[in-house]
């Protein structure tokens, strides 16, 4: 039976949440499923919606604007005041109340739960799929705030937030997260064991392919916002410096533009000429970005999955991640690829000892690839769906 789905989520821009999202819409769309995606409007990329403090008094008030996203997906961005407190995007509202009575089954699709805050104020049946809790999410990027802020967010917005996850945990909501540190951690916070399942996020493992000829040897390849400080790309320039430095011929391959708060590291550690930014490449492009790398490498503080990890082993690339949680579900220490600890000189010691290898850099890509074709197909991601749709709503999405 066709049901009217709303997915509450951030804005469908870029990142992890909306490639999830989007996923999650076209395989609600193939079940027959009408779906709407409904996200917060942020301050920086709508501010014609939110009233910020400096406009209380102007008699402006927020506002519902309505288009398209992933193509031609319904979209409504909704509004909110003071939007500098970050708590009051996921506060209820008539808009929010307005889109939740008008559909009929709903999902949050969050890089935490906090997405879902509308929908159990409303008091109605609802999945959450996420990827980790408030405060492994918020750690690094408040580490990197300036100090006013720094001291706002951990004062009053993560003490606000951190009790909103705490209602939503404590609530009989199905959780699907996204990898097994994800349920830990969700467990950890209060959540209850029976209401948390694991449901990954699948790879297109047709379009994500070996490639047709081989990568040349030494491209180190990173894929996701180099901007965010829990990526921590400062642990990958000095693994490269060092690899450099023993007479390794490595390039090291972004995608994005360089921001501007790492190129002083860049030019303090001379590596400039061996670094290439691809700019921002849209979804078509990503398969044939990854065909072209030897090693792929996450140097991340915390992931809750790194999707770009797995699209990477699908395309038969081995992975050297640091210990961050999520890449630990499919990144197998000597097999698929190489954990290391938060520490340059590991790092560069289990890359150069991939590229270094073709033997051994081929017996990893093969497993890389049998290991993502295995486990991140997207029928495990639709089981683990419908085993949370059947136990929320009782029937088979």
């Amino acid at each position: 039976m066709s049901r009217s789905v709303l997915i509450v989520t951030l804005p469908p821009l870029t990142g992890g949440v909306p490639a999830k999202t989007e996923i999650l819409c076209r395989h609600l769309r193939s079940l027959g499923h009408p779906v709407t995606v409904s996200h917060y409007a942020t301050l920086s990329d709508y501010p014609e919606l939110v009233v910020p403090s400096w406009q209380m008094l102007s008699g402006k008030r927020p506002a519902m604007r309505e288009g398209q996203c992933f193509g031609d997906f319904s979209s409504v961005a909704v509004g909110c005041r003071f939007p500098e407190l970050e708590f009051q995007y996921f506060k209820p509202s008539a808009f929010w109340q307005e889109l939740i009575e008008s559909h009929d089954r709903h999902i949050a699709v969050g890089g935490t739960t906090l997405a879902s805050y509308p929908l159990m104020c409303a008091g109605i049946p609802h999945l959450v799929w996420c990827a980790s809790t408030m405060i492994a999410d918020r750690v690094d990027r408040r580490a990197a705030m300036p100090v006013a802020r720094r001291l706002l967010d951990r004062f009053i917005v993560g003490s606000v937030q951190r009790a909103m996850e705490k209602k939503i945990l404590s609530a009989s909501t199905q959780i699907m997260a996204v990898s097994s540190y994800t349920r830990d951690t969700l467990i950890k916070a209060g959540g209850n064991s029976e209401n948390i399942s694991r449901v990954p996020i699948p790879v297109d493992v047709d379009r994500f392919h070996l490639p047709s000829t081989p990568a040349d040897t030494g491209v180190i390849g990173f894929a996701g916002r180099p901007g965010d400080p829990r990526k921590n790309l400062g642990l990958l320039f000095g693994a490269l410096k060092r690899l450099l430095d023993q007479g390794q011929s490595v390039t090291l391959r972004l995608t994005g533009d360089e921001p501007s708060e790492l190129s002083p590291v860049i030019r303090r550690l001379g590596i400039s000429d061996h670094i290439t930014w691809t700019g921002w490449l849209d979804d078509d492009a990503l398969p044939e970005f990854y065909r072209g790398l030897d090693i792929f490498v996450i140097p991340s503080l915390q992931e809750g999955l790194n999707i770009a990890g797995v699209q990477a082993m699908a395309s038969g690339v081995p992975v050297v991640s640091t210990r961050s949680g999520g890449p630990e579900d499919y990144v197998i220490d000597g097999e698929t690829g190489q954990l290391v600890g938060f520490d340059e000189k590991d790092m560069a010691m289990a890359i150069g000892d991939i590229v270094s290898s073709r033997q051994r850099r081929d017996e990893m890509s093969a497993k890389a690839r049998a290991f993502a074709v295995q486990h991140y197909g997207r029928q495990e991601f639709a089981d683990g769906l419908a085993a949370a749709w059947q136990q929320t709503w009782g029937e088979t999405p």
